[in-house]
């Protein structure tokens, strides 16, 4: 019963001592509240937005538009001297290209028969420099 005693002390001295050591937990701890929510808040609760303009300014009459003028109808004379004008001037004809390929007629007027000779016959390349 001695030994019970002495082992009982020496628990009870050991918690003792490490009960400092461990942290306390209470469950009353003041709540700390968020100092930026709670200007936010107080900001967001402050703010009046401006007053919406009355649409009185903003708002045109309306007018009818003008009416669009009846083009000018010319007459047969002028017609007929614009007409002459137009026949009177000769067409520009742009200059017949040089054929590029070393064939005398042109591909129209060739038959079937020259047609595949053409075809058959060997490609003269000329040399690059």
């Amino acid at each position: 019963m001695f030994a019970a005693r002495t082992l009982i002390k020496q628990s009870v001295q050991l918690i003792a001592l490490a009960r400092p050591l461990a942290r306390s937990f209470s469950v009353n701890a003041p709540v700390r509240k968020d100092f930026v929510q709670e200007l936010y808040l107080r900001e967001l609760k402050a703010y009046k937005p401006n007053p919406a303009p009355s649409a009185a300014g903003s708002v045109k009459s309306y007018s009818n538009p003008t009416a669009p003028k009846a083009p000018a109808v010319p007459d047969a004379a002028a017609l007929a001297k614009e007409l002459d004008e137009y026949d009177s001037h000769a067409p520009a004809v742009d200059a017949p290209q040089a054929s590029s390929s070393s064939v005398t007629e042109s591909d129209e007027t060739l038959g079937a028969d020259d047609y595949l000779r053409q075809v058959e016959a060997d490609v003269h390349v000329e040399g690059k420099h």
